[in-house]
């Protein structure tokens, strides 16, 4: 699910793995990194050096942010393809 997200638990049902190695130095800052750089690719959106530091910055903050800013790309990809763009049932983060 990419979204719309209505409370933060409906993000962080989503990335539930990333908490799975808080643990480990470095292991919840690198796979929030990774699901930021994935949503880019996965969208075709080109990155520069800039745009890698910003990734690196937000993945600083707590993955749940992550989520909802790689949903925001997913989402707007889809917009500027044609695709519907799923919508939540208010308060339940879940596809109607």
């Amino acid at each position: 699910m990419s979204g719309p997200y209505q409370h933060q638990d409906d993000a962080f049902t989503e990335v539930r793995d990333i908490y799975a190695g808080w643990s480990k130095r470095g292991v919840l800052r690198a796979r929030t990194y990774d699901l930021l750089r994935r949503a880019c690719a996965d969208h075709g959106v080109e990155l520069g050096d800039y745009d890698r530091h910003v990734l690196r910055w937000l993945a600083r903050q707590p993955p749940e942010t992550a989520q909802v800013v790689a949903g925001l790309v997913a989402r707007a990809a889809a917009a500027s393809a044609g695709q519907a763009v799923s919508s939540a049932t208010p308060g339940s983060g879940r596809p109607t």
